[in-house]
């Protein structure tokens, strides 16, 4: 009776009601405010309060989603537990700890990075086979034959499950959620990199990218090479990042946004864990995009190793005055970059090769994956994050933080105490 129920369950909120009456609820009874909005431009996790406060009922409908959520997924130590069992498990046999130093700064350090200092210890990356697996909706999340969800597929977070769930409902039904499982697309081995954040540069560089290295461990010990399973019509970056490592066309697929049953699939554990990210892959990443690189690359793009990326075309945190910024830099030779007009192999060679680097913080910021000796000052305004102080710290670059006016999403740099941070961080790194 209790399975019979948690069936029922599934199909109500993920098949039948739950599409339908979140949609309709999204187009017609939520007015978007501008708390909202600035949500969707950080690219957060949503926050949900805005929309309790508008519908009182949706509190109780994410309540009832989210108890669901919680009592059927499958933890990452009880999918090690399980697949060690059906001998369907591949480690790799290596440890990794790093140690973050304070970051430089001429202002108080918030408390997102201080919480990040000091010593944290990774787990040993894994891939594990679990058959029977149906993904489902637009960010592919992964049931297995008893109803139970994968949490290592969804970036092993509680809160992207909830919100992966929303987005997907708020899709509205699709007759393809009801066709009989023998009707819908079958695969029969596969890894799939998608998820909530998989279609953000930076979330697929870190996260996706750098779950390849345990995959091809699994291939090499077994002889078999899953498909890849990629985002529905990806950008280009996200193509050509996976034939910098060597992947063609013909080694991944496009996600098909509805349902599929996958025979086998390859859950390659996260590499990013407690916000710090694992350097070993990130050094894994590099060295295969480095070695080639060239053979996509401009040979003409002209490459300063003092770089500062303007972020004039991004919908928020751009420096509203930009040109001061640029002519003060300009003082101290460093050339403006604008990352939207590079091919990503472009992108790769120019930060191949800088030595320092100034930027507000955002997507850009992420190739400094393929720095080699970089020193780093990132500029921020209302949204602080430690990601890219993490990565700079564990790839034991020089990196310093400047907090600066905010105007809503954008910024206002103070170039007098941007030219000391300059003089500060050349000394320092001399």
């Amino acid at each position: 009776m209790k399975k019979s129920w948690r069936y029922l369950q599934e199909f109500l909120i993920f098949k039948l009601i739950y599409p339908v009456l979140l949609k309709y609820i999204n187009e017609h009874l939520i007015t978007p405010n501008d708390e909202m909005e600035k949500n969707k431009k950080e690219n957060n996790v949503p926050n949900l309060e805005p929309e309790y406060q508008q519908l009182p009922i949706l509190r109780l409908i994410y309540s009832i989603l989210f108890n669901y959520l919680h009592e059927n997924f499958i933890s990452r130590e009880d999918l090690l537990e399980q697949c060690q069992e059906k001998n369907n498990f591949y480690q790799l046999n290596y440890e990794e700890a790093i140690y973050l130093e304070p970051a430089i700064s001429y202002q108080e350090i918030p408390t997102a990075f201080r919480e990040k200092e000091g010593k944290f210890e990774f787990t040993n990356p894994f891939a594990a086979v679990v058959k029977n697996v149906e993904l489902f909706g637009i960010h592919g999340i992964g049931f297995t034959q008893e109803k139970k969800i994968i949490l290592e597929i969804v970036l092993d977070r509680v809160d992207v499950l909830e919100h992966t769930a929303i987005s997907t409902l708020r899709q509205g039904f699709n007759f393809q959620y009801l066709t009989p499982v023998k009707n819908i697309e079958h695969i029969d081995l596969a890894c799939s990199l998608v998820n909530y954040w998989s279609p953000l540069y930076a979330h697929w560089i870190y996260e996706a990218l750098t779950r390849l290295e345990v995959l091809e461990y699994y291939s090499q010990n077994t002889g078999k090479k899953p498909k890849l399973i990629i985002d529905k019509n990806p950008p280009i970056w996200e193509t050509r990042s996976l034939e910098l490592m060597g992947y063609r066309p013909e080694d991944y697929i496009e996600w098909n946004g509805t349902r599929a049953r996958i025979n086998e699939l390859v859950i390659c554990s996260k590499r990013r864990e407690g916000g710090r990210i694992s350097i070993k892959a990130c050094h894994w990443v590099r060295e295969r995009i480095l070695s080639n690189v060239d053979s996509y690359a401009n040979q003409n793009l002209l490459l300063s190793p003092k770089i500062f990326i303007s972020r004039r075309k991004a919908n928020a945190r751009r420096i509203l005055n930009e040109e001061q910024v640029i002519d003060t830099l300009a003082k101290m030779d460093f050339v403006p970059y604008v990352l939207e007009d590079l091919d990503f192999a472009d992108q790769v060679k120019l930060f191949a090769q800088a030595e320092f680097i100034i930027a507000p913080h955002g997507g850009g910021v992420t190739n400094i994956i393929f720095s080699q000796n970089l020193t780093l000052i990132e500029l921020f305004g209302q949204k602080i994050s430690h990601f890219y102080y993490t990565v700079a710290q564990g790839l034991k670059f020089d990196y310093a933080c400047m907090f600066c006016e905010a105007k809503n999403e954008d910024i206002i740099v103070n170039c007098q105490e941007l030219t000391k941070m300059v003089h500060k961080m050349t000394k320092t790194k001399i």
